[in-house]
């Protein structure tokens, strides 16, 4: 019995997330995302890659808020001190993904990684990267986006990402702050607009800020540095903190669908969570004068 269940570690794995589909109440799909995700950052943190790769975006809220959290697709990092041409990022993942840990049941498909370039119109475009990944039967794609060139208040720190499956070593990797996750989304909020169609930042900001995990003063320096580096200035009487904004009637049908398809527990209208961040922004967007 002993050499069989070696031989099943994918199957155990599948049953077990089951189990937490079942107790939990969580959609089962969700949960195998998140554990290809979570193995693949197991190995990136055992890698020589460690110190290269800041997690942030949706992955990272997961690891503070677990559940809470909105479901996401992909994993985003910020690359540090690593050339960003995609070959080259390629090559760094490939290697990654091909650390072997029998015990987890996931097996991924380097020679499935494909390539394509990112935000480029910024300074340092980023890479999308996308491989194959198996738990036993199940076949799935897991997608990560590497950005380069942004500025992190204060330094990266530590992370312990949580495991789903009791028993597995820790996982332990270097993470945005959450300033600096708030600063960013901030600062695409006031850029796009009425032209926004990533309801994923206003969720996020509501969120992180309504969890109160942060620390104000560093908040403030966060936004500073992040406004500079991406050549966002102050402007009167924008159009993100008026009444017009959080009733747009396009970003409120945007606001429906994504919560709709998040299938929250909690209903948020768009209106109450616009005038959550407008309340709790706003004084950081003066001071930027």
């Amino acid at each position: 019995m002993a050499i069989k269940e070696i031989h099943n570690f994918g199957c155990s794995v599948k049953a077990k997330l089951l189990n937490i589909s079942r107790n939990e109440k969580l959609g089962y799909q969700m949960l195998v995302t998140r554990y290809l995700q979570e193995r693949l950052l197991y190995r990136l943190s055992i890698s020589q890659y460690h110190d290269h790769f800041f997690l942030k975006g949706g992955a990272l809220l997961y690891a503070h808020e677990r559940f809470m959290a909105r479901p996401t697709l992909d994993i985003d990092f910020m690359g540090h001190h690593i050339d960003n041409d995609k070959e080259n990022v390629k090559k760094v993942f490939a290697e990654i993904c091909a650390i072997p840990y029998q015990q987890d049941g996931v097996t991924f498909y380097t020679e499935t990684l494909r390539t394509e370039d990112i935000a480029v119109e910024k300074k340092y475009p980023g890479v999308r990267l996308t491989l194959g990944a198996s738990i036993d039967t199940i076949r799935q794609d897991v997608s990560m986006d590497i950005g380069f060139g942004d500025v992190i208040t204060p330094c990266p720190s530590e992370l312990d990402y949580p495991n789903l499956i009791d028993g597995f070593p820790a996982t332990n990797i270097l993470a945005y702050s959450l300033e600096t996750v708030i600063a960013e989304k901030f600062q695409t909020v006031i850029v796009r607009a009425e032209a926004n169609s990533r309801m994923k930042d206003f969720y996020d900001l509501y969120t992180i800020l309504h969890g109160g995990k942060y620390d104000s003063e560093i908040l403030s320096e966060a936004i500073n540095a992040t406004f500079e580096n991406r050549q966002t200035v102050y402007t009167d009487n924008h159009i993100v903190f008026s009444n017009d904004f959080a009733n747009n009637t396009d970003l409120n049908t945007r606001w429906n669908s994504f919560v709709k398809k998040l299938k929250l527990q909690q209903e948020l209208t768009f209106p109450e969570v616009v005038g959550f961040l407008q309340t709790k922004l706003e004084p950081y967007w003066k001071k930027l004068k």
